[in-house]
């Protein structure tokens, strides 16, 4: 099995657990004056997210997180 190929298994099994898989970095853009934050394409994949999909959001001020759930199955106020 190729490093790709691990690599790929691993980020496809973080995908689908519980627990919060590292994502890496990714440099903010702006445009407009919002900035503009990439979504690494094998989660982009894996929801089958498409241009223009709308995705809630929720900020996290003790952790100073934002989340977006990118799945709609996901209500983050209930």
């Amino acid at each position: 099995m190729s490093q790709a190929d691990a690599q790929r298994r691993v980020q496809a099994a973080m995908i689908d657990s519980d627990t919060l898989s590292p994502e890496g970095s990714a440099s903010a853009q702006n445009r407009g004056g919002t900035a503009y934050v990439a979504i690494p394409r094998q989660l982009i994949e894996h929801y089958g997210i498409e241009p223009g999909a709308s995705l809630s959001r929720a900020f996290h001020p003790e952790s100073r997180a934002l989340i977006i759930p990118l799945s709609d199955d996901v209500d983050l106020f209930e």
